[in-house]
């Protein structure tokens, strides 16, 4: 007859031991994910310029914006020009914190007339 020898047993230790590296794995794992992710995105900002002003030339210009809301500061009459030679879209608001109505969605390379008081960057 064959012997057999008896299993270990495992303790509380053990097991906490095994879970708490199951759990950095997946917590590494889950990171790796993520820096792939950014790394394989395209670049976060638009790239290009939005110009904001008057028939008399440029009063703000903002370059390779970030997407997100852009606060305008100073008063942008109505009939300000608005143009948008970025990569992306961009939405032209009346109030700060891109807030207020109208708003109007500006594809790149279009252009309108407006009374601007924030941008939003779509990404």
């Amino acid at each position: 007859m064959k012997t057999t020898k008896p299993a270990k047993a495992r303790t509380t230790a053990t097991r906490s031991s095994t879970r708490r590296r199951a759990a950095r794995m997946a917590v590494v794992g889950v990171l790796a994910g993520a820096a792939v992710g950014l790394a394989a995105s395209p670049g976060l900002a638009a790239e290009g310029r939005v110009l904001i002003g008057s028939p008399t030339g440029p009063n703000a210009i903002l370059v390779d914006p970030a997407p997100g809301c852009h606060r305008l500061y100073g008063a942008f009459p109505t009939g300000t020009t608005v143009s948008n030679q970025t990569d992306a879209t961009i939405v032209v608001y009346t109030g700060g914190f891109c807030t207020g109505f109208p708003s109007i969605a500006l594809p790149p390379g279009d252009s309108t007339a407006f009374s601007p008081g924030s941008i939003q960057v779509l990404s």
